[in-house]
Order: C-alpha cells, then structure tokens, then sequence
C-alpha cells in the first residue's frame, strides 16, 4: 500500500514538471495576398499575390506583373533571390505598387506568421517592409 501511494505522489510530482507543448508556428510557405509593402496599403489586392514554395521558389503578382525568384528561409531569416517580371504596360499607381512590392522582397531578411496569422517580412533592421495575409488555396 505504501509503495501503491509513493508511486502515486511521483506520478504526480513528475508530471507536475511536465511543460506545455509550445504553440505551433505557423507557416510562412504557401499563397498570400499582399496587403501592404513598403507602408502603403496595396491599390488592387485581387491580383497582389505572393506564394512561397517549400521548394525554394517564390511566385506571384504585383498587380502589373507576374514576379518569381528563388529564396531560402532558416528558421526565420529569409533572403530572396532576384526578382524576375513580366514587361506589362500599368498606369502609374500600378508601377509605384510594383515598385514597392519589388523592393520590400529586395530588402527582405526575415519572414513570420504573427499570431493573428498575418505575414510579415522585414529587412535587417526589424523594419516592416511587407504584409500579407493568407489565400485560399
């Protein structure tokens, strides 16, 4: 009986040192939709798409143009390759979008999923440079 209730209160001490699974990290691969880049709100968010694949590609649009490069992500440090586009003709508001999406992926150094889902991409200081939130598939 003593041995029965002495394995109990180790059971309970044991498991009282157990620690809570961490929270799961949420992705950053997969389709987004760019909300803002560079501080500005996106003009046309229905074509403003970015997709980060696990297999080191990145596509998407800027709304003008079709964008892809190639990219590694470790843990959260994210560096991006160069960036190639279609050629359209945009009216301006379009090219300044464009401009502004290409440049934040240029200056791109780190990528999370905050908590609320959302998707950000900073350079090497911590500064915002691109937001995005998450497309259906």
């Amino acid at each position: 009986m003593k041995l029965a209730a002495a394995a109990t209160v180790v059971t309970v001490l044991l498991g009282g040192c157990a620690t809570a699974p961490a929270p799961a990290v949420q992705e950053v691969y997969g389709p987004w939709v760019i909300e803002q880049a560079r501080s500005a709100p996106i003009i046309d968010k229905r074509r403003a798409r970015l997709v980060l694949g696990r297999d080191g590609r990145l596509t998407g649009h800027t709304t003008c143009n079709a964008m892809n490069a190639s990219f590694t992500l470790q843990g959260t440090k994210l560096a991006i390759g160069p960036v190639a586009t279609t050629r359209m003709a945009c009216g301006e508001l379009y090219r300044e979008q464009e401009d502004r999406i290409l440049t934040a992926l240029e200056l791109a150094a780190s990528a999370r999923v905050r908590d609320d889902g959302l998707l950000e991409i900073r350079d090497a200081e911590g500064r915002g440079l691109l937001r995005a939130t998450r497309a259906a598939d």
